[in-house]
């Protein structure tokens, strides 16, 4: 009872991350850094007290692995989350918005056949592909663990749903860019079904992870 009490100190972490974006932001006088950096920690702060509301800890083991878990939470909005508004703001604003199609693939298989077509595939396309096949695990695998979701199926429904929130954001930022002059995204921000698909994958890992670890299944298979 304790160790749930003392859970919401986590809220430390994605303090952490507003304060040392913070200073970054004002020691090299970027405004749009500082715009970004509170603009996402709000997001962080939201995320987390989410989780922790959620989330059941049995003992201090279980609070520093909910630390390890938000620590991962923060990692993961910073790559593929981050929300640019503070570029936004401090950009020219041309309203000549338009889909950049060139950067959408809704076909599935299609990256991943192009990919392994190749010749000689390069190390940041294999990377990228075994990024997203990893990027979610951590996620369903914790979600069970401290018993945020209850079952498999809820929680390979909340990582597919989280895959496609990624992609419609990228899909967001890289549309609305168009309407803005001097701005820009980190590369690979494209919208790709493939994606979805290797994420989700990712999710199925963790989840057959989690059930392969005998305490860990019998934790999930214990009632609340």
């Amino acid at each position: 009872m304790q160790v749930q009490k003392c859970r919401f100190f986590v809220l430390l972490l994605p303090a952490l991350y507003l304060l040392y974006g913070i200073s970054l932001a004002l020691q090299f006088g970027n405004n749009a850094d500082l715009i970004n950096t509170i603009a996402n920690s709000c997001l962080l702060f939201l995320a987390t007290i989410i989780l922790t509301n959620m989330a059941r800890l049995k003992n201090w083991i279980d609070f520093i692995w909910f630390c390890v878990f938000i620590l991962y939470i923060i990692i993961l909005l910073h790559l593929v989350a981050y929300i640019a508004v503070g570029d936004f703001v401090n950009s020219t604003y041309t309203g000549n918005f338009h889909i950049q199609k060139e950067m959408i693939n809704l076909i599935p298989f299609t990256t991943i056949e192009n990919t392994f077509q190749q010749t000689l595939p390069t190390m940041p396309t294999i990377i990228q592909i075994l990024g997203n096949v990893l990027l979610l695990c951590p996620l369903s695998f914790f979600m069970l663990y401290f018993k945020i979701t209850s079952t498999a199926g809820k929680t390979l429904l909340v990582i597919f749903l989280t895959s496609c929130g990624i992609e419609l954001l990228q899909f967001a930022q890289t549309t609305m860019i168009t309407g803005f002059e001097s701005i820009s995204l980190p590369p690979k921000r494209s919208t790709d079904i493939d994606d979805i698909i290797l994420n989700t994958l990712s999710g199925l890992i963790g989840i057959l992870l989690a059930y392969a670890v005998p305490s860990v299944r019998k934790r999930i298979n214990k009632r609340r």
